[in-house]
This record gives C-alpha cells, structure tokens and sequence, in this order.
C-alpha cells in the first residue's frame, strides 16, 4: 500500500443543503436533485475516472474499504489521502485555478504510484460549482497554469526518466 493513494469520490451539495454524513444520505440528496459529481458541470471529465456509477452500484457496508483501483486519466483531478511519505510534494507554482490537482494527481501516476477509490468515504463542496461564478482573474490564471503544466510534464520526464507512464 506504500505506492496506493486512496480516492475518495468527491460530491457538490446545493447551497444551504445539509451535508450528508452517509452514502445513505448522499443517494437521497442525489435523487432530489441536490447533490452531484464534483464539477460535474463544469469539467465532467475532471472526475470521471473515480467511476461514479460504479461507486453507486457497490452495496452498503457499514465499514470503510477499498471498493476498486482505477487508471488514471487525464485531466483527473481526484480528492485523495496518501502516506505520509513517498508522495510527491504539491507543486506550489500552481496557484488558483486550473492544474493544481491535476499536475499533482499526474505526477504521482509518472511516479508510479495506483489509485484505489474508497467506498463509505466521500468529500462534499457546499454549493453547486456553475459557469460565472468565479473571480474575474480565473480565465487569466487558467492560461497561465495552463503553460506551467506544460513545462511540468517536460520537467516529469526529466525527474522520472525511467517510468514508463506519461501524462
């Protein structure tokens, strides 16, 4: 388990919506219309390895465990707890929005490292992430973490030139 970080899915509730405590709750929160994927809207393929239908079809269990390990993809951007060490440190020139997550979930893929989505574990947003409802500066720091994660992958095959994975 020394090279397995574990996913936990990752959910929005609507404002004002109490946040669940159980996958119990969160299904009834997702039946009504008040809960959803993580950035489901605005970057659906952000989370998408972590296999939400999957997570959903597993059968309750009182007790935290590993439900399946997933590949991981590009631009994932997963919610995660890993050991203490070994993990590749954030990359702290990423700041904002855009790529943060990302170059740190790829960087830890290069480095060999698997994913494993936990069942009776999740992460919850309070609030719907929607289009417009961001600073004025994001489009800017977009752009500018977009060419830093450029550099970055060049920077991963130096830092890890024998890995056989790339992102």
């Amino acid at each position: 388990w020394d090279r397995v970080v574990f996913v936990l899915p990752a959910f929005e509730v609507r404002a004002g919506t109490r946040v669940p405590g159980t996958k119990a709750e969160l299904q009834r929160l997702w039946g009504a219309g008040a809960a959803r994927p993580f950035y489901g809207v605005l970057c659906p393929r952000c989370q998408a390895p972590t296999a939400y239908g999957r997570w959903w079809a597993l059968p309750p269990t009182p007790h935290l465990r590993v439900a399946y390990e997933v590949p991981w993809r590009d631009p994932w951007e997963p919610f995660y707890v890993g050991p203490t060490h070994g993990v590749p440190p954030f990359d702290e020139r990423f700041l904002q929005y855009g790529f943060n997550r990302i170059s740190q979930a790829c960087e830890l893929h290069v480095a060999g490292f698997r994913f494993a989505v936990l069942d009776g574990a999740f992460v919850v947003h309070r609030g719907f992430k929607e289009a417009g409802g961001f600073h004025g500066g994001r489009e800017a720091e977009l752009h500018r973490n977009r060419q830093l994660f450029r550099r970055f992958r060049a920077e991963l095959r130096q830092r890890y030139p024998r890995s056989p994975r790339h992102c």
